[in-house]
């Protein structure tokens, strides 16, 4: 499951996150800030790498203004980049008590939870999105990711099908089904069902790399050095597809 998490799991958290963090060297001019300022300072801190003096402008942002949904999934965001999963996935159960039912506090809060390992616990935060509107792509994705990081991935290939009769051709639901295919040991009918993407220029860079792989998978060495070029390097790629092959041992081959 460690290797999946790492294959499939290449989200952006937008989530948010609690309100420890290292203060500012004067807190009597910071208090004197309105949201906005902090937002900017943040945001500048955020720039320059100074995670520290970030987090401390996006927490006393969000706490200024709690019923702001943005600035709670920003604040939460720089937690989660910063490795703070337990200060973010806390700040977006307090929000949520303030503003229940609020589907993107909900996804946020299902996104750490991907993050912190746990899709069980995901995937019943995207039901609760999919009870209000059962046609939010977002979630269904999400969900489906969720469900591959838990070996479901029949279950996961039908979600992401879903997703596809919404939004026809959609690179990501695409790439993400045809990895779904891959884990599971179709080899074949992940690569019938990304190559066609290839050429897209809506395309997202993964999709690229993804079918290196699966070319190398299915014996295709010269294909698949052409299509990757210098993003991996042989020795791991090598290693890549060994690790995909065992991890579909035993699995029925594709057609």
């Amino acid at each position: 499951m460690r290797f999946r998490l790492k294959s499939i799991c290449c989200l952006a958290i937008a989530a948010s996150c609690a309100i420890t963090a290292c203060a500012p060297s004067d807190p009597r001019h910071v208090s004197t800030l309105s949201p906005e300022a902090r937002l900017q300072l943040a945001e500048a801190a955020d720039a320059s790498g100074d995670s520290d003096l970030a987090i401390a402008m996006y927490s006393a942002a969000a706490a200024s203004a709690p019923s702001n949904v943005a600035l709670q999934l920003r604040c939460a965001d720089a937690l989660a980049r910063s490795g703070k999963i337990g200060q973010a996935r806390q700040l977006l159960m307090d929000r949520l008590h303030q503003n229940r039912g609020q589907p993107d506090l909900i996804r946020a809060l299902a996104l750490v939870d991907l993050v912190a390992g746990q899709p069980a616990e995901a995937i019943a935060q995207f039901d609760r999105i999919l009870a209000r509107n059962p046609r939010d792509v977002r979630a269904l994705g999400d969900k489906a990711v969720a469900l591959d990081l838990l070996g479901q991935h029949a279950t996961a290939q039908a979600t992401y099908r879903e997703v596809l009769a919404l939004t026809p051709n959609d690179p990501a639901a695409t790439n993400n089904l045809a990895v779904s295919m891959m884990l599971e040991g179709h080899i074949h009918q992940a690569l019938e069902t990304l190559e066609p993407m290839q050429d897209a220029g809506t395309s997202p860079p993964r999709l690229k790399v993804n079918l290196g792989i699966l070319y190398a998978l299915n014996g295709n060495a010269e294909q698949s050095r052409q299509l990757l070029g210098d993003l991996v390097s042989d020795g791991d790629l090598s290693a890549l597809t060994r690790a995909l092959s065992s991890s579909a041992t035993g699995a029925r081959p594709g057609p």
